[in-house]
């Protein structure tokens, strides 16, 4: 297959960001390239100090930008979306080459959706209403909005710019600071974008990113006490420590993106069956099938079950599998090793639990009943 670009030519930004400059300390981990298995670079983990200090940097640098006018952090925010337009290739190399985002999708979605979300957040920076209570003639009452302060952000690796984005954005917005931890799996583009945030006028600590382990650097942004709010894309088990955390350690608030299964229900006057294969093939394969909304769960009207299954299955089997940088390539890698055996479990479990299994364990119960009656009788 021809390819977009040499993996071995993308040089990533292996550091954390605090304070607005690399920092290179803490013990290094391999960061692998899903696609053909190669370590791309190594990656420093941080700890609880390196989130101390990314939190300390973020409470002052906040101090600045919230006594800027909104008027400003929103020009700030506009100039910066049209950087990360301007480097857009650059940045997509960096999102492709260590995840399981193709380089054309990275291009058209997650980097150009980023510099929106950035454009779209920047225009609610004035328009955040306090409120004004009715009281007495003597009395004024008012509800004040406020910044929380720092804000912490720990995203996923399915989709990596995007779901820091969508936490980054609308905290800046709102007048806060942030410290972001990356997955360790992909950390790469959201270093970049910090940088040229920094570029674009951003107070030098108002974007800290520091990378580590849940039980380390996640934790201990969940439990600092100068994070006001915590936003978290990821497992509902780790939601369920996060949030045992936040009462404990706050208490504070936090918003939970987690785990879910996604159904594509197929009516009996459905209509045009190769169209919804289409869909229906595409719900399940995309991004090779890691997102928490991958459509894994097909409800079928029995009177179409078999021709439905039957396009969606020729439709798999003309799925090209391939390098996040391959052009032909039609279905991208699974993360690691894990995420694979993972994946091949439930397939196995799903294969075990099918219609046809199951009434042949049911007669294998009833005739294993029955020899033993018969047994007994004897």
């Amino acid at each position: 297959m021809s390819a977009h670009y040499d993996p071995r030519d993308v040089v990533a930004p292996a550091y954390h960001f605090i304070a607005g400059a690399p920092v290179f300390e803490g013990e290094a981990m391999d960061v692998r390239r899903p696609s053909d298995g190669a370590t791309h670079t190594g990656l420093p983990l941080g700890d609880a100090d390196l989130v101390d200090r990314a939190a300390q940097a973020g409470a002052a640098a906040q101090k600045v930008w919230i006594k800027r006018a909104p008027r400003e952090r929103a020009r700030v925010l506009r100039l910066w979306a049209d950087l990360i337009d301007a480097h857009q290739e650059e940045i997509a190399r960096l999102e492709s080459v260590v995840s399981s985002r193709f380089y054309t999708e990275a291009l058209a979605v997650d980097v150009a959706n980023s510099a929106e979300w950035l454009r779209y957040y920047a225009e609610c920076s004035d328009k955040i209403d306090d409120t004004l209570l009715p009281t007495s003639d003597k009395a004024m009452g008012l509800v004040a909005s406020e910044p929380y302060g720092v804000v912490g952000a720990i995203a996923p690796w399915n989709f990596p710019l995007i779901l820091a984005m969508w936490k980054v954005a609308p905290a800046l917005a709102a007048g806060n600071a942030i410290v972001l931890k990356p997955s360790e799996f992909t950390p790469f583009s959201v270093v970049r974008v910090a940088e040229l945030g920094v570029q674009a006028g951003l107070p030098a600590g108002l974007f800290n990113v520091a990378h580590g382990l849940g039980p380390s650097v996640g934790a201990a942004i969940v439990r600092h006490p100068l994070i006001g709010y915590v936003a978290f894309t990821g497992s509902t088990a780790t939601g369920r420590t996060l949030m045992t955390d936040a009462a404990q350690f706050g208490p504070k608030p936090v918003g939970l993106e987690l785990g879910g299964k996604g159904a594509q229900l197929v009516l009996a006057d459905a209509g045009d069956l190769d169209r919804i294969a289409e869909q229906v093939a595409w719900g399940v394969t995309r991004n090779g099938g890691q997102l928490c909304y991958a459509g894994s769960r097909l409800v079928v009207h029995d009177t179409l079950a078999e021709p439905l299954l039957e396009k969606v299955a020729t439709r798999f089997a003309a799925l090209r599998p391939g390098a996040t940088w391959a052009r032909e390539a039609t279905l991208p890698p699974i993360l690691n090793q894990k995420q694979a055996q993972r994946i091949e479990s439930i397939v196995n479990d799903a294969i075990a639990q099918s219609p046809a299994r199951a009434a042949a364990r049911r007669c294998e119960r009833k005739a294993a009943h029955g020899l033993r009656r018969r047994f007994w009788r004897a």
